[in-house]
């Protein structure tokens, strides 16, 4: 696909601590301390990886520039597990009135794809209503995995807890002893071609989480039944938690869920969560918790080892 005469005029640049200065419209604010955050631990980054090389690779953040200099579009690419076999595109902002926005998104993934020759996978969320950044990623080799709602909760009042948990099962703190468990836990509900790209191992999703994330274990089984993963690449609209429900344990979807999300979200408020739209259950139960919804997005990879077979 040929890109359109005002994108040959972009240019693209790795971010750089100059590059905040343009970050002057409302819509780019709330990821100014994320992306201070991510420049001030570049070089640090850096030198672990040289010293530890089983670190996980560090970020990728690219900006496209206008002719004048002025902010086009930004785009923001982690890894997902530690070997960089899997890498996803986590922050993507373009421009308001940007004209040209599918081949600006063109051009900002193929650059990151570019600069990451190791990743055999790449996932990304975008907008069930955002057709041109839609459009860039499907030409890009991108497939649809996913129809998720985001809703937001935000506070407790309205979870219908249960004061003990049934007899079994115990809320524990995740930790490196038990984060096997939630790896099973991962597997048994994560869809098997998005289990495969991501190729995760425990200590990646250790990586990505935040203290006070929580496990609901059976002790009698050694099973984790349901977690609740605080994530931390959350965004400035609020806590990003991963919930968890084991698929033979159903029956959980009520207070005992309710009591896991409350404990461990206890001073976070407010909190985004995702579920697939064909969760019925699901989506019925996080309305009735006083969940409100925020978007539709879709989940989208691609596969380097799928696209050439």
């Amino acid at each position: 696909m040929a890109t359109g005469p005002q994108c040959e005029l972009l240019k693209l640049q790795p971010l750089g601590l100059h590059h905040l200065a343009l970050l002057q419209a409302a819509h780019w604010q709330p990821l100014r301390p994320r992306l201070q955050q991510l420049l001030l631990r570049q070089w640090p980054q850096r030198l672990n990886n040289w010293l530890n090389q089983a670190a996980s690779p560090p970020p990728v953040a690219m900006v496209a520039l206008h002719p004048s200099g002025g902010l086009a579009g930004l785009l923001v690419a982690e890894p997902c597990n530690r070997r960089g076999t899997c890498w996803r595109i986590d922050e993507l902002l373009l421009e308001d009135d940007l004209q040209s926005r599918t081949d600006t998104t063109i051009l900002l993934i193929r650059e990151v794809i570019q600069r990451v020759p190791g990743a055999l996978s790449w996932i990304a969320r975008a907008s069930s209503n955002d057709s041109p950044v839609l459009a860039a990623l499907r030409e890009q080799g991108f497939q649809t995995l996913q129809q998720q709602q985001v809703w937001r909760l935000s506070n407790a009042e309205h979870l219908q807890r249960c004061p003990q948990m049934p007899g079994q099962l115990k809320l524990e703190e995740l930790n490196s002893t038990n984060s096997a468990l939630l790896l099973q836990l991962e597997l048994s509900a994560t869809p098997s071609l998005l289990r495969q790209m991501q190729d995760l191992r425990r200590e990646d999703l250790l990586d990505h989480a935040k203290s006070g994330s929580l496990l609901l274990v059976d002790t009698q089984r050694h099973q984790a039944v349901a977690a609740a993963r605080l994530l931390n690449r959350s965004s400035s609209d609020g806590l990003e938690v991963e919930l968890s429900l084991h698929p033979a344990w159903s029956q959980l979807m009520g207070p005992p869920l309710a009591e896991l999300l409350t404990q461990s979200c206890d001073s976070h408020w407010p909190i985004n969560l995702r579920c697939d739209v064909r969760n019925e259950a699901g989506m019925a139960w996080l309305e009735s918790q006083g969940a409100e919804t925020l978007q539709e997005e879709l989940v989208l990879a691609r596969s380097l080892w799928r696209r050439q077979e």
